[in-house]
């Protein structure tokens, strides 16, 4: 996993794009602050949280003159089917469930897998504890002693909003997760927080309530960037190798070794480590499932 403060200091006097609407967008910079800019040609494959060297025209205006190397890449298919950069350089990843509607576990599974590909944090948000959540009591458990920190809260009721602000703190955090679950909602009270200093992008202050038609960063305070974003629901894991389906599976990850042929899908052969611990209930049997689900849908 990236350390958040060598990224920090790599990235000191770069800035970081915001914002970005065909040849146009914003940065931010800690010491010029959002200025707009126009890309080049050469720069037209520019992505919302770029990190780009820049010179300064005039108080109003920069230039882009080069785009540095993402350290990580969210990606979706677009409605063509192509592979489609969403945001760059993450470094947290908050996966949002809730109660109602019922948890779509295989697409959890999937947002695990892209931030272990991603090498990004992931922390899971179980929203709505409002309602009755004895329903997903189990999974979370599970998550948890897989190494997935639980945050609970209630965005209607602002239950726990300082845990999760904290959690939020020197990150550049993404709020995933299937429709319903209250994304919107976090996000609103997130940019209304009177607990920390928050600063719209947009030119004029958007009223009524929040709807993402393109990607943006807002700034919560210095070094600390909520990214909301649509398509979430179409992302699309970078995969190449069964390896790295077996990276989101921590459970399995670590075990590859103790199986009897090295290069073990954990499918079909026989003294596989993996399958006997399926079967002695030492791995989750729905997990394995979506194991084999991811496997076959991109290998």
């Amino acid at each position: 996993m990236y350390n958040q403060e060598t990224l920090i200091k790599q990235y000191d006097n770069l800035a970081l794009i915001t914002e970005l609407h065909g040849n146009r967008g914003l940065l931010w910079n800690d010491d010029i602050g959002f200025l707009p800019f126009l890309t080049k040609k050469q720069h037209r494959g520019l992505v919302v949280g770029d990190f780009v060297d820049y010179q300064k025209l005039d108080d109003t205006s920069v230039v882009i003159k080069s785009i540095k190397q993402p350290f990580n890449e969210m990606q979706r298919l677009n409605k063509r089917g192509a592979i489609q950069n969403l945001v760059n350089n993450l470094t947290q990843i908050i996966l949002v469930i809730s109660p109602q509607p019922k948890p779509n576990y295989l697409l959890i599974d999937k947002f695990i897998l892209i931030s272990e590909l991603m090498q990004c944090q992931l922390t899971i948000v179980l929203n709505k504890i409002d309602l009755s959540f004895v329903n997903v009591q189990k999974e979370l458990i599970l998550y948890n002693q897989l190494g997935y920190e639980v945050i609970k809260i209630s965005a209607k009721t602002r239950t726990n909003e300082k845990k999760l602000i904290k959690k939020l703190q020197n990150h550049r955090s993404v709020l995933v997760g299937q429709s319903g679950v209250g994304k919107s909602t976090i996000t609103n009270l997130l940019l209304s927080s009177d607990k920390i200093k928050t600063r719209s992008l947009s030119a004029k202050s958007k009223k009524g309530k929040h709807t993402t038609t393109s990607t943006k960063i807002h700034l919560l305070n210095k070094d600390t960037f909520l990214i909301d974003t649509p398509g979430i629901e179409n992302l699309h894991p970078n995969i190449h190798l069964i390896e790295d389906i077996q990276k989101g599976f921590v459970e399995i990850y670590q075990d590859n070794l103790k199986c009897k042929y090295r290069d073990c899908s954990h499918l079909k052969e026989p003294s596989c480590q993996i399958k006997e611990n399926v079967s002695l209930d030492k791995i989750s049997g729905q997990r394995y499932k979506h194991y084999k689900k991811l496997v076959s849908t991109y290998l």
